[in-house]
């Protein structure tokens, strides 16, 4: 896997990781202040989307990677 990709695929990650820490950070913390249960979803299903991403792009760099 190339250098470049492979700190690409780490910046997602992280973002996928704060996304996730601040969605139980706000299921934990404040989740009785107006507006804290849409804020929980949307951050929950955005890092689900984040990781999803990540996934598609190493299985996309390993096929490439290891296939042609």
């Amino acid at each position: 896997m190339p250098r470049e990709l492979s700190i690409y695929l780490l910046v997602v990650i992280l973002a996928g990781a704060l996304s996730l820490f601040l969605c139980l950070f706000a299921l934990l913390k404040v989740k009785d202040a107006p507006g804290a249960k849409p804020y929980i979803i949307v951050t929950l299903l955005s890092s689900i989307f984040t990781f999803a991403y990540a996934f598609e792009l190493s299985v996309h760099l390993w096929n490439k990677s290891y296939f042609g």
